[in-house]
């Protein structure tokens, strides 16, 4: 057997290596972020995309049209979200924000 040949199929023989202990990597990650979930009672927008089976942008659109309800502290980007309003949001219950309360009670003001 050639010399080069032989170091060619190391090399390719290596990056497979590689290439399988990095999916493994990820899929690790990935089963004990869903073995926590059950134990956690506020997700970060990629736990609650997780704990839904949702993309993270698909989370970003339901707090930007209110259809579900999340925590922020002011002057910081970052959004959490209760494990209760999840559950919520499956059991689909639209849950009424402050933002809409009031302007419901504004409303009957004007009236």
């Amino acid at each position: 057997m050639d010399t080069s040949n032989f170091i060619s199929k190391i090399e390719r023989l290596e990056l497979i290596v590689q290439e399988l202990a990095n999916k493994q990597d990820t899929f690790i990650k990935k089963a004990l972020m869903k073995l926590s979930l059950n134990s956690k009672e506020i997700y970060s927008s990629e736990e609650a995309a997780e704990f839904l089976s949702i993309e993270v942008k698909y989370i970003y659109q339901l707090t930007h049209q209110r259809k579900i309800r999340y925590t922020k502290k002011k002057g910081q980007k970052k959004i959490y979200f209760r494990k209760a309003d999840l559950l919520d949001y499956l059991n689909g219950e639209v849950i009424n924000t402050t933002e809409d309360l009031e302007n419901a009670n504004a409303v009957l003001w004007k009236k």
